[in-house]
Formats: C-alpha cells, sequence, structure tokens
C-alpha cells in the first residue's frame, strides 16, 4: 500500500510541475512578442523648433560696437574722402551741423552748407535733445549736444535709406574713440573753438548726465590719428580745414568739456 502511495504521489507532482511550466509559456511569449514590438518601432523624433530669426539691424550694429570697443586698434588711422566746410559763410553758430556733414563726406554724401540745418536738424529750447536758437547768427546759437545730434542723424539716416548708424559715446576715452575711427567710424567730438579750457557757466542734465554750457563751445569731426607723432586729424568748421593737431592738448579740451562725442558706424556690410 505504501508503495502504490507514493507512486500516485509522485505522479501528482510531476503534473504539478507541467502545469506550472504550460501557464508560464504565455508570459514568456508575451515578453518576446513584446520585444519584438519594440524593435519594430521606427525612432523618436526630436521636436521641430520654430525657425531662427535673424538679428536686426540694431542687435548687429550693437555687437560691432561693443567688438569695436574692446578691439586693438593700429598705432595709425585715417579715413578717406572728409571734407571741411567753413561755419563763417552763413552758418556762424552751425558748428555741430557741419561736424555732421563732414562725417558724412567720409560715406560719399556731397552736402551743402545749409542741407543739415535745414532739412534734418532737431530744435528745442533744451540745447541738450535739439538746437537752441538759430545757428546761422553766432551770438543767438546756443548748439546741441549728442542726444540731439544722434536724432539729427537718424533723420538724415531715415529720409537718405544710409546705412549707417549713430552712437551717442559720451564718456569714453580719446583711446576709446581711436577704436572707432581705426574701424572707419569719423567721430564728433564737443571742444573749444580755440582750445583752451572751458569757461563752464551752468549745467543742464538730462538722463543723469550733465551738459554744460560755455561760450567757446565748439564741434568737430575726428578722422584719424597717429600715435607715433602724437596727432589727431579734424574737420574744423572753424576756418573750414582739416589738420593735423596736438594729440595731448585736444584730449586735455576734451576731458574738461565732459568727453562729450558719437560716432557713426557704417552698417552696410554687417551680417
Amino acid at each position: 500500500m505504501k508503495r502504490i502511495w507514493a507512486f500516485l504521489l509522485a505522479v501528482m507532482l510531476l503534473l504539478a510541475g507541467c502545469a506550472k511550466n504550460v501557464e508560464s509559456t504565455p508570459d514568456s511569449a508575451t515578453a518576446d512578442t513584446a520585444t519584438a514590438d519594440e524593435a519594430t518601432q521606427p525612432p523618436t523624433q526630436p521636436p521641430t523648433l520654430p525657425p531662427t530669426e535673424p538679428p536686426t539691424i540694431e542687435e548687429l550694429a550693437q555687437r560691432q560696437y561693443d567688438k569695436i570697443l574692446n578691439g586693438s586698434y593700429a598705432d595709425y588711422a585715417q579715413l578717406e574722402d572728409v571734407k571741411a566746410l567753413n561755419q563763417m559763410n552763413g552758418m556762424q553758430a552751425g558748428c555741430e551741423a557741419l561736424a555732421l556733414t563732414a562725417a558724412l563726406t567720409h560715406f560719399g554724401f556731397d552736402l551743402d552748407i545749409d542741407d543739415i540745418v535745414d532739412d534734418y536738424m532737431v530744435y528745442d529750447n533744451n540745447f541738450v535733445i535739439g538746437y537752441c536758437g538759430n545757428p546761422r547768427r553766432f551770438y543767438d546759437g546756443a548748439g546741441i549736444y549728442p542726444p540731439g545730434m544722434v536724432t539729427t542723424a537718424w533723420n538724415f539716416i531715415e529720409e537718405n535709406d544710409a546705412k549707417l548708424y549713430p552712437f551717442d559715446t559720451t564718456g569714453l576715452s580719446m583711446n576709446e574713440l581711436y577704436r572707432f575711427v581705426n574701424a572707419g567710424c569719423p567721430a564728433l567730438i564737443w571742444t573749444t573753438y580755440d582750445r583752451t579750457s572751458p569757461r563752464i557757466e551752468q549745467y543742464k542734465e538730462y538722463e543723469g548726465v550733465k551738459y554744460p554750457w560755455y561760450d567757446t563751445e565748439h564741434c568737430v569731426c575726428l578722422y584719424g590719428y597717429d600715435l607715433e607723432d602724437n596727432e589727431v586729424k579734424i574737420a574744423d568748421s572753424w576756418g573750414g580745414v582739416t589738420k593735423w593737431e596736438d594729440a595731448d592738448r585736444f584730449e586735455k579740451i576734451y576731458d574738461e568739456v565732459g568727453r562729450f562725442s558719437m560716432v557713426l558706424m557704417d552698417t552696410s556690410k554687417l551680417r
């Protein structure tokens, strides 16, 4: 009897093991099928990004400005085709307009003595943002500073579709301005007409900057420099001449006035 019971127990264990193997087989098959399905799925594509907008002319000009300001410069540079007009020929107090005219001649614009004053100059009782007075009469004109001249330059640029960009560079040193001249950018410099120290009578504050008023106020176009000879090249409407001047003296007056300046940048090749 014991043998029969042992035989039956062995048979039952054998049947139980077979049943377990049969039950596990579908799971293995399912896993194999899932693996095969995953292998046949196409790879996931990366998301499509919107096209990148090209940089604006403002962004391109600012990049170039930063590149010039932080770059090196040669010991000598002189821009070509810069002409000076004589303010005594009917524009006695219009030195700023004629300095801009001189800068524009470098870019191929042929302007008369009246063009900037009549067609593009901005006028205002605040001499910082607009010309105050009459630029044609020596004792009736109070002048204009870089903020107003930048606006004036924009008026010219927009009207003539000029590929130029004006920057107010107030506060830059002469060495920093040399970098711009070296890169092809003429600069307007506020100085005194006789290169003597300014006798400042009052200040007008605008956007956190104090702008002086002094009776010898003058503006010239800087378009060259020579570090070895220690000279700067300017177009000066006080006499209507282009000339070399002592760089130390020129810089001294520029600093005493307050380092007021602006530059014109050619944007035709910026990409």
